[in-house]
């Protein structure tokens, strides 16, 4: 991956902090497995963004890890979520219980959930010891196109991004997709990886104006409208 510069902070009893520098924008990152952060969050978020949610505009990068090889259907470790500059990585391996407030975010009809190859996502949140339900993601990859209108739809994240952000090596490191997801503690490395995964496809997301995307229609790919 590009160098992307991370700052961590001196951990909570709760939950820790970073900062990731994508390409000189600040994202705040927090990391926890309680149940009471992740309720802090989404109430920041939703309260700053309240003016998107209530026209129907509210994109939310979404991305989920698990461990390999740790069974045929290997349930959801971690959930990111990223909204602006403010991302989410809740250690559902390790938390006791998802708040009420977490179930009903994931299937607010009037939020459009968007990432990359996230074909397996809602069945690995559904394979969690927690069951949790999203109520549908947009996967980038077929409502994107080039400049010639050429699909991306077999694409990397790493051409995705390039293509519509403008920024050179943005690539998600298999060494680090396939490490322990599960561990009581992510490495700085897994942070970083997966913050960037769910920043990256807020920004195409928002760019797109995903919330316009017809789910239901028979298309592979929609044309970039800018920010």
């Amino acid at each position: 991956m590009a160098t992307i510069p991370i700052v961590e902070y001196t951990p909570f009893s709760d939950h820790n902090e970073f900062t990731v520098y994508f390409f000189g924008t600040p994202v705040e990152v927090t990391v926890t497995a309680t149940p009471a952060v992740v309720r802090r969050w989404l109430h920041t978020v939703r309260y700053r963004c309240s003016h998107f949610y209530h026209r129907g505009r509210l994109v939310v990068g979404l991305g989920v890890q698990w461990t390999p090889f740790s069974g045929r259907n290997s349930p959801a470790d971690t959930l990111q979520l990223c909204i602006g500059r403010r991302c989410l990585i809740f250690q559902l391996c390790n938390a006791d219980r998802v708040p009420l407030s977490l179930r009903r975010f994931l299937r607010d009809p009037d939020i459009t959930f968007v990432g990359f190859w996230n074909s397996m996502d809602a069945s690995k949140l559904r394979a969690s010891r927690h069951d949790l339900k999203v109520r549908s993601l947009l996967d980038l990859r077929k409502h994107v196109e080039t400049d010639f209108g050429e699909s991306l739809a077999g694409a990397s994240v790493e051409k995705i991004v390039k293509e519509f952000l403008g920024f050179d090596g943005v690539r998600l490191e298999r060494e680090i997709s396939m490490s322990r997801w599960n561990a009581n503690e992510l490495s700085r490395e897994q942070v970083l990886q997966a913050c960037v995964d769910a920043h990256a496809a807020f920004l195409i997301g928002k760019n797109i104006r995903a919330w316009e995307i017809d789910e239901d229609e028979d298309t592979d790919s929609y044309s970039s409208l800018g920010f």
